[in-house]
């Protein structure tokens, strides 16, 4: 199942450029989008509402104080964003997806295409843009790496507005990561304040970090192209990066004596590791001088993460696992196998 929203008419809120995305929904756009025609083509361009919660006290409505629900106006309907006992309080702001898009105008100080996909989950709950930035990495004059930023917003109260730097590898399409400055592993946020001058400048902080952070990606990168690695060091730094686990399993002589036991990996595990092992000899991983190097130990499991372990065994792609790649436990391995290959270059 996917988990893209849906308006009032039944229109996916989703919309892209270039290759056609996993789940096959949306408005496939010729070329690179404006912030205009994204929110047109993924039928964004609805409205957030702060509305006061009420209750109902003996046959009578009333407010509850300084408690708000956030819903999306589609039409003459109000959908709810805020569920489950969420809600927000009297200083949370609405950021309309036309203010959230357009601060890559802003941040970029031009209104040119350059957003790739863009969408809305659940209700519209959370909304996301892919932006490329013009410049490209590359490492040994053929193995690209585009820039781009992904921005974030959610309606639901839950978080701020997220700018994560995002490298995608040309060759393979891998969703790459990096470990960014101050720690912070979920990208920079901007704050729903009513302050608009506020935010903008949050916005301009954190591109600036940004672009700060691309550049010092790029020149650790290059320390994984010069590292070598044997096959033995690549299999150990695949366990370690995807946290795989182990198991006891039995010795036993011929006569079926007992003999004591010993640390084998998982199933599971091993399948993840023999899945890295084979992607190390494609193409995609072998360009340039990268072969043999952490540079191609890191983006195999980039690779394994993005196209194989977000599968199902019918070959279609898990929604869960492919979220996961990009906001959860997946993405967080990625995360975690960026660092450890950094400490094999030091």
């Amino acid at each position: 199942m996917h988990n893209i929203a849906q308006t009032n008419d039944g229109e996916w809120m989703t919309a892209w450029a270039g290759s056609t995305p996993w789940h096959k929904l949306g408005t496939k756009s010729e070329k690179l989008m404006t912030t205009y025609e994204a929110l047109e083509a993924a039928h964004l361009n609805w409205q957030v509402e702060k509305l006061p919660l009420q209750y109902e006290d003996n046959g009578l409505m009333k407010t509850v104080p300084s408690t708000y629900g956030v819903f999306r106006h589609d039409g003459e309907k109000y959908i709810p964003l805020t569920k489950g006992g969420k809600a927000v309080g009297k200083v949370w702001k609405a950021l309309q997806n036309a203010d959230a898009f357009s601060f890559l105008d802003d941040l970029m100080q031009d209104q040119e295409a350059k957003i790739e996909v863009c969408g809305a989950l659940g209700d519209g709950e959370t909304v996301w843009v892919l932006a490329k930035i013009p410049e490209t990495i590359t490492f040994d004059g053929i193995d690209k790496v585009e820039q781009y930023i992904l921005i974030s917003n959610t309606h639901d109260g839950t978080g701020s507005v997220r700018i994560l730097p995002t490298p995608i590898r040309v060759v393979c399409n891998n969703t790459l990561t990096m470990a960014l400055q101050r720690g912070v592993s979920q990208g920079f946020a901007v704050r729903h304040t009513g302050k608009l001058d506020e935010r903008m400048e949050q916005v301009r902080q954190a591109m600036g970090l940004v672009k700060a952070t691309f550049i010092g990606w790029g020149e650790q990168a290059q320390q994984l192209l010069n590292t070598k690695m044997t096959l033995k060091e690549m299999e150990d730094y695949f366990i370690d990066a995807l946290d795989v686990k182990y198991e006891l399993e039995d010795l036993t002589n011929a006569e079926g004596a007992f003999l004591g036991q010993k640390k084998v990996l998982a199933t599971r595990g091993q399948g993840m590791v023999d899945t890295c092992k084979k992607l190390l000899f494609t193409p995609n991983n072998m360009v340039g001088n990268m072969t043999g190097t952490a540079w191609a130990a890191y983006n195999v499991v980039t690779e394994a993460i993005d196209h194989k372990f977000t599968e199902l065994r019918n070959g279609e792609k898990s929604t869960k696992r492919m979220e996961s790649a990009l906001f959860g436990p997946l993405a967080r391995r990625k995360v975690k196998a960026w660092g450890k290959a950094l400490e094999l270059s030091q």
